[in-house]
């Protein structure tokens, strides 16, 4: 059976992915095919949560199980297949793709076509360009600071190197 999602951003408006999957592909594999075509950090924490019709939480799809795991019932995406929470034209996820800063895909089923079969999911529609995802190397632009602003010069106009020399004497008689 194969299941034919859209995934959008509520903040990025002509972004627009549909992606088509086997039902026992698991959420391990949906995962890697958004990684991939948005071109994500796959170090990074994500996770997705199935959704009511108003795109509320409800059970949540983890990346990894933890020590908890065996008490808890924890869903896991490798564990987890798509047939198992999907099962109607509609039916709702919400994909986390930066866990810290709380950023999300929302996936709908769009359709079910029941005698097609894939080994892995594909992405056949892609428009936009992804939202951001945060990873440590990047910075956000709106702190730089402008070369020729006085925080720049306070930071970076430590004198001439005889200027110090002068007042502190030379690295060498110090030592």
């Amino acid at each position: 059976m194969l299941l034919k999602f859209r995934v959008i951003s509520d903040k990025i408006e002509n972004f627009v992915l549909h992606i088509d999957a086997d039902a026992n592909n698991t959420f391990f594999e949906l995962h890697e095919a958004i990684q991939d075509v948005c071109r994500y950090d796959p170090s990074e924490l994500a996770t997705f949560y199935t959704a009511d019709e108003e795109w509320d939480k409800e059970r949540e799809i983890a990346m990894f199980g933890s020590h908890l795991t065996k008490r808890k019932s924890v869903l896991t995406m490798k564990n987890t297949l798509l047939c198992e929470y999907l099962k109607e034209k509609e039916d709702k996820l919400i994909y986390i793709f930066d866990v810290i800063n709380q950023k999300s895909l929302y996936i709908e089923l769009n359709e079910i076509v029941m005698e097609k079969k894939l080994i892995s999911p594909v992405v056949t529609f892609n428009r936009g360009i992804a939202p951001l995802q945060s990873t440590s190397d990047r910075y956000d632009t709106d702190l730089l600071v402008d070369e020729d602003s006085e925080l720049q010069k306070i930071f970076t106009d430590f004198g001439e190197l005889e200027d110090l020399n002068m007042i502190y004497g030379e690295i060498g008689e110090v030592m």
